[in-house]
């Protein structure tokens, strides 16, 4: 990818970004390192108008708590432990939660969501408190 080629990549991403930015030359800063980081990750020659797009609503887009939990159950062992469809149900929609049984090391978790109850062991060692 040339340096003219980067910089119009930048400028586009600049300008679909500057509104939730505030200022032009911080969403060209940002801009020209999503291009950079691209160029570096992917090889990319050139730009198109969907990686313009992709690349605009990825930097716009809040990251994701990675500290989030449900009821004290994080959210990255709901995802490990449950498929796609469960995980995404106790996630959004989970109304309550009750402790089915317990071992020394281990809870069997009932969450209840809109869609139904989803059931999951969960080490106690990753519960938060």
């Amino acid at each position: 990818m040339t340096k003219h080629n980067m910089m119009k990549a930048a400028h586009a991403i600049a300008r679909e970004i500057v509104n939730e930015v505030g200022d032009y030359q911080i969403a060209l800063s940002i801009a020209l390192k999503e291009v950079w980081r691209q160029a570096k990750m992917y090889g990319k020659k050139r730009f198109g108008d969907v990686a313009v797009l992709t690349a605009s609503q990825r930097l716009v887009t809040p990251k994701k708590d990675r500290n989030a939990n449900i009821y004290g159950v994080p959210a990255w062992i709901i995802k490990k432990n449950l498929s796609q469809d469960e995980a995404s149900a106790v996630l959004t929609r989970t109304a309550g939660i009750s402790i089915v049984r317990e071992t020394e090391k281990a809870q069997l978790v009932r969450f209840d969501t809109d869609f139904g109850n989803v059931e999951m062991w969960t080490p106690k060692s990753v519960l938060v408190a």
